[in-house]
């Protein structure tokens, strides 16, 4: 994958969903993950990815708290929040604090696809074709 390729980090504790995220995105997207709050932070604070996938319940802290100290450190990048649990209020908080976008568990390929590509033009990254 060309080093000009967006990068994308995704952050959730369960193995399962960041692989069906690289099966999404593996082929047009540059990747790294984290399977924890600490690897996030480390993650974003090095690599500065252009958009991260964010879930919401993570353990030791929530997506919201973590979702916070990734807009403080890098407050370009776009975070479309994940989740399970489907509720206006969690999505209203994460558009509060900086959310790009809200994706509910499980996803739509075709429409995370489709946030991704708004939040990479949002951050003015050039979206890959598919």
């Amino acid at each position: 994958m060309p080093a000009d390729q967006p990068l994308l980090l995704l952050v959730d504790d369960e193995m399962g969903v960041r692989e069906s995220l690289k099966m999404v995105f593996g082929r047009t997207f540059r990747l790294i993950e984290a399977d924890n709050v600490d690897l996030a932070i480390v993650q974003v604070r090095e690599a500065r990815p252009a958009v991260v996938l964010l879930d919401v319940l993570m353990p030791k802290t929530d997506g919201i708290e973590v979702l916070k100290r990734i807009k403080e450190i890098h407050p370009a990048c776009a975070v479309i929040m994940l989740t399970g649990v489907n509720s206006q209020q969690l999505a209203a908080k994460a558009s509060e604090f900086g959310a790009f976008d809200f994706v509910g568990k499980p996803f739509d390929v075709v429409d995370l696809r489709q946030k991704v590509a708004r939040a990479l033009e949002h951050v003015g990254a050039e979206t890959p074709p598919a």
